[in-house]
């Protein structure tokens, strides 16, 4: 009898959903290609902001996407920066330089980046965060939480800055350096089903709540590191003073058990009761196929890669139809894009004038949305 009525006040409480956990086998790999859609029109969407709890419906299925982008996981070898940070196993390219990843069997840590310098002023830096920032962890449950700070500092010469940087300072400091303190907790604070546009999953949400408080040093002869960064004009935003302070952000994560990608992520706005924008699974591209550049086969490749002035894309193998050929960074920002009728093959070259030196990804896709090929470029400058 007892057993008989726990069953029955499991079956009201609980439902048709059942609590899952995310395992380690949904951690990325190298070679793997995770697809995205992002929604920047969902101001009215309050549905992630619901009360903690279990068997919940979350229904996005109305989100339409104002861009897509690919995070293509590769190798931490292949990185061109990958001597600088041992014991990496994966490397993400993007237009601002490339990131780094350790993989255990519990955690995947942001372990730090190369490439262009926070605060836009073409320069290259390293930084690296002390300790790693934990992305993902395994396993996961309801209730779990976790607290983390970490701390990057990004010291550079001041030979190349404008002399416009330090206008009004009685002197001319030897290098400057950023500081960037994280910190970070995570709860697993629901579970249920999310729903999006071509898929249902059971998932788990983690409330994500990080600050981040960016500082800047100048270093002074005799007297060490200062911090300037009250100093800075601009501080109501635009140039370096607007990029420093502390951001908040907090965002609902919707993980699944059997999907290496997230399923959505929200990201809430200053009052934590709307949404601003939604990244999620995009179900609606077709896979990349294996091996896309064997003979026969449709596919896009770069010449010269790195490129410095001008790039040509071959085209090759394409069944006739509209194509669609975009440059565009890794959170989602189409930098160039234009339209093609190809029968074949074909050779489309651009100039390279207005980009920035960095890493680009370039993707090719038919008229019916199937991506042909999306691969990395490299911009280099004199």
């Amino acid at each position: 009898m007892k057993k008989m009525l726990l069953a029955i006040f499991s079956a009201l409480c609980f439902g048709a959903s059942a609590q899952i956990t995310v395992t380690a086998a949904t951690f990325p790999t190298a070679g793997d290609t995770l697809r995205f859609a992002v929604d920047t029109s969902v101001g009215n969407i309050s549905l992630a902001v619901t009360p903690a709890g279990g068997n919940q419906l979350w229904d996005f299925t109305a989100l339409q996407a104002a861009n897509t982008f690919t995070t293509v996981y590769r190798p931490a070898a292949s990185g061109m920066s990958f001597g600088s940070f041992p014991g990496a196993e994966l490397m993400v390219a993007n237009q601002q330089g490339e990131t780094f990843f350790n993989v255990t069997n519990s955690v995947v840590e942001n372990m730090g980046y190369s490439g262009n310098d926070p605060a836009n002023l073409n320069l290259d830096v390293l930084a690296k965060f002390q300790p790693a920032i934990k992305e993902r962890r395994a396993p996961m449950n309801f209730f779990d939480f976790n607290q983390q700070t970490s701390n990057l500092s990004v010291p550079f010469s001041t030979e190349n800055i404008p002399d416009t940087l330090f206008a009004g300072f009685p002197f001319v400091p030897d290098s400057i350096r950023f500081r960037v303190s994280l910190q970070r907790l995570d709860i697993i604070d629901a579970w249920g089903t999310c729903q999006i546009p071509g898929g249902q999953y059971n998932v788990l949400r983690e409330k994500r709540t990080e600050y981040s408080t960016t500082g800047l040093d100048v270093k002074v002869p005799f007297l060490g590191w200062i911090d300037v960064g009250t100093f800075i004009p601009g501080g109501g935003g635009g140039g370096v003073g607007g990029f420093l302070g502390t951001d908040t952000t907090v965002t609902y994560r919707f993980y699944s058990g059997t999907e290496k990608e997230e399923i959505a992520v929200v990201t809430l706005d200053n009052n934590q009761t709307q949404a601003v924008s939604i990244r999620y699974k995009n179900n609606g591209t077709t896979s990349v196929d294996e091996d896309p550049d064997a003979p026969g086969k449709a596919a896009i490749a770069a010449f010269p890669n790195p490129a410095v002035e001008w790039v040509r894309f071959d085209c090759s193998n394409l069944p006739p139809s509209d194509y669609t050929l975009k440059i565009f960074n890794i959170v989602g920002k189409v930098v160039w894009e234009e339209q093609y009728f190809i029968s074949g093959n074909k050779s489309i070259r651009i100039e390279l004038d207005d980009f920035k030196k960095g890493t680009y990804l370039y993707s090719l896709t038919n008229s019916e949305g199937a991506v042909i090929g999306t691969k990395r470029l490299v911009v280099v400058k004199p």
